[in-house]
């Protein structure tokens, strides 16, 4: 029965696993579908985040924020799972090389704004997810069970961000 179990969790893990690249990428690369929005660049850390503050949009700015750390918190689950020979390190850089790889995409196809703040943000979620992955794994017994929770958890905070961010935050901070 255990076995039956493992065998349920693990096929779970992987469609949550495929989800979470797909609403990645949906977030990221189609989020204004194919619309060619030119080739804008921000290689200066912080210089949208600055405007942003400056120009007082806060609200926007909190939504970026909140946004591109989340994103990638599962994907540090996720490698932690599959991968699990991997270390904190490579994890931390696969994280960034992947942003950095959505980034390129964005700016090749003229589909998004090549971001570097995007790139530290991102590469920030994939540490914090890191770190709740460790701290949740040393409260429990099974890595296996470890992963499921979390990427159940961080799938349901995924849609939540992009459906729902936009609008809780609007609605609740002044």
């Amino acid at each position: 029965m255990e076995k039956k179990n493992n065998y349920l969790i693990n096929i779970t893990i992987a469609l949550c696993s495929i989800y979470y690249f797909w609403m990645l990428i949906r977030i990221i690369i189609l989020k204004n579908g194919f619309i060619d929005m030119g080739y804008n660049s921000n290689l200066v850390l912080f210089d949208f985040i600055n405007q942003y503050h400056q120009s007082g949009l806060t609200k926007v700015l909190l939504v970026n924020i909140i946004g591109n750390v989340s994103l990638f918190i599962p994907l540090s689950i996720i490698l932690r799972h599959y991968f699990s020979f991997l270390n904190n390190y490579n994890i931390a850089f696969i994280g960034f090389f992947t942003s950095l790889s959505f980034e390129l995409i964005q700016l090749g196809t003229g589909w998004g704004v090549f971001d570097i703040d995007d790139i530290f943000l991102n590469t920030l979620g994939c540490l914090i997810g890191i770190i709740i992955y460790h701290f949740i794994n040393q409260h429990r017994q099974n890595n296996v069970s470890t992963s499921l929770f979390l990427l159940s958890f961080g799938s349901i905070g995924l849609i939540s961000v992009y459906n729902y961010a936009p609008l809780l935050l609007t609605t609740f901070i002044i």
